[in-house]
């Protein structure tokens, strides 16, 4: 396996990026009127329905740096969004996933994909919480001027007080960032492959 990413293969990693935050833009704004699936399902949702195409350019480019360049991607995104205080928690999560990733041919590996995209979401439901911990007033004030209601901002603030209640959304995100790997690679199998998307 090539070391380095070439231009072209962050650019396929940036265009499977734009999907995925398009289909998590649509999963958020569907959620976000039912508080409880907003904070406990949205991320495994994303991460069930986004595993096509982390696995698309997975397979296409296995390279290391490709878990930790879609994340920062993501990062950049939620700056532009104005959560720019968050940038340092998703580079963390960024180092993370990329490390769980280290070996040879990781990135074509169904059981090694399943860590890394699990551990990707993992750092998704828990920066739920970033904000609260850090800047809850603030925080507040800009969720509620976006259109997060006081039930929202309550369960969340209930949610990430109480480790029980977190842990319950990282069993469930896990779960499905696994099972999306499953059903995905299966996908990939059958069509993808016979197509040469891959290649």
């Amino acid at each position: 396996m090539k070391e380095k990413m070439t231009v072209r293969e962050i650019v396929t990693v940036t265009i499977m990026m734009a999907l995925f935050y398009a289909i998590s833009f649509v999963i958020g704004m569907g959620t976000v009127a039912i508080p409880v699936l907003y904070l406990y399902g949205t991320a495994g949702i994303e991460m069930f329905l986004g595993s096509i195409f982390y696995l698309v350019a997975a397979n296409r480019i296995n390279k290391h740096g490709l878990l930790f360049v879609w994340v920062m991607i993501y990062a950049l995104i939620t700056a532009v969004m104005g959560y720019m205080f968050m940038v340092p928690y998703f580079v963390a999560v960024a180092v993370v996933s990329e490390l769980v990733m280290i070996g040879k041919d990781t990135y074509r590996n169904p059981i090694r994909n399943m860590i890394g995209w699990s551990t990707y979401g993992i750092g998704m439901v828990m920066g739920i919480g970033v904000p609260c911990w850090i800047a809850w007033e603030s925080y507040q004030k800009q969720a509620l001027a976006s259109g997060f209601t006081d039930t929202t901002m309550k369960l969340q603030y209930d949610m990430v007080s109480s480790p029980e209640l977190m842990l319950v959304g990282v069993v469930i995100t896990v779960i499905l960032s696994a099972l999306g790997i499953f059903i995905s690679q299966k996908i990939l199998k059958k069509h993808f492959e016979k197509a040469g998307v891959l290649n």
